[in-house]
């Protein structure tokens, strides 16, 4: 796995952005509308294997039309105006809206003025991973052009994509480790088949559909790994449900069907569990303490972490720290 890449373009050259739009993207025609001597393009972003950020600040009208990127692009506008249109449909979009874009279909954009984020992801891996959740076969995940399912989706695909921006490619220790870029690949892909429609979130969501397996839910399956994979960040219930394609309410009632608890009780356990872990593996002669191992996981009120591990574990946290 390659490391990251940083770049940077900028031109006032219509001819010179489209050689880089098309080296970069896929094939496409661009016209200018306007004066050419206003013309200006910049990007800034960052390449990993399996995804990109990047920002894009373009004076004056820009359309192209473009054949299919094989990629998923989503794209969030802060200022100008932005169309994009495939032939069955098309979307208009503003400051502050984000749109996926279609991956296999050829595509008519019209970028008037505009600053915007762009993030790419691999459409292969992102459909493997839909599938995974799913239980369809990955050649019938299916993406389309189009808006965020619900306002509440749209700040999780933003705030996952601000987290990956900042704590892992803005960060160099975290951004050269292979695993933390899965990861970070991991949180984008979850996010954007749980934000924008697909037939995998449809069949997530469709209560007849039996998921990859028999028995408990899909979403109980997504929730339990987006708990296990993030138990150690502050999370709450909203978090997981968005992780896991459904409503807060659901996911409490899947929870309660499949599992006899809840899901921030999970989530509680989770912590506990790794705490106890921390606490195996701790060495007071090193500093390690119990009060330090409770606040790394969470728990606030010592007296109240103490009784729960010793509700669940059977002794108490001070006696596992001196083994």
């Amino acid at each position: 796995m390659s490391e990251p890449r940083s770049y940077e373009f900028s031109t006032e050259d219509p001819d010179l952005a489209y050689e880089m739009i098309c080296s970069r993207y896929t094939d496409s025609t661009i016209r200018v509308s306007g004066h050419r001597e206003q013309f200006r393009l910049r990007v800034r972003g960052t390449d990993t294997d399996l995804f990109t950020l990047e920002r894009m600040r373009q004076t004056v009208a820009f359309h192209t039309s473009t054949s299919p990127s094989g990629a998923l692009f989503v794209a969030r506008a802060n200022e100008g105006r932005c169309e994009v249109a495939t032939p069955e449909r098309a979307v208009r979009f503003g400051a502050g809206e984000t749109v996926l874009i279609d991956p296999e279909r050829p595509l008519e954009v019209l970028l008037d003025d505009v600053d915007y984020d762009v993030v790419r992801l691999d459409l292969a891996a992102t459909a493997q991973l839909a599938a995974d959740a799913s239980g369809l076969d990955a050649a019938d995940v299916r993406f389309r052009l189009s808006r965020p399912v619900s306002d509440g989706r749209a700040r999780h695909w933003r705030a996952v994509t601000e987290h990956v921006r900042r704590e892992v490619l803005g960060n160099d220790e975290i951004a050269a480790s292979p695993l933390a870029r899965a990861e970070a690949f991991r949180l984008l892909a979850t996010a954007l088949i749980h934000t924008f429609p697909n037939t995998a979130l449809e069949a997530l969501e469709d209560p007849a559909h039996p998921g990859p397996g028999v028995g408990e839910p899909a979403v109980v399956r997504r929730a339990i790994e987006y708990i296990e994979g993030h138990a150690g960040e502050p999370i709450d219930v909203a978090d997981i449900a968005a992780a896991a394609g459904i409503g807060p309410r659901g996911l409490q009632h899947a929870f309660r069907r499949h599992r006899d608890t809840t899901p921030r009780d999970q989530l509680r356990t989770t912590r506990l569990d790794r705490a106890h872990r921390d606490l195996q593996d701790g060495d007071p002669g090193h500093g390690d303490t119990v009060s330090g191992i409770a606040h790394r996981w969470g728990f606030t009120h010592l007296g109240r972490f103490t009784a729960a591990y010793r509700d669940r574990f059977g002794v108490a946290p001070s006696e596992t720290l001196r083994r």
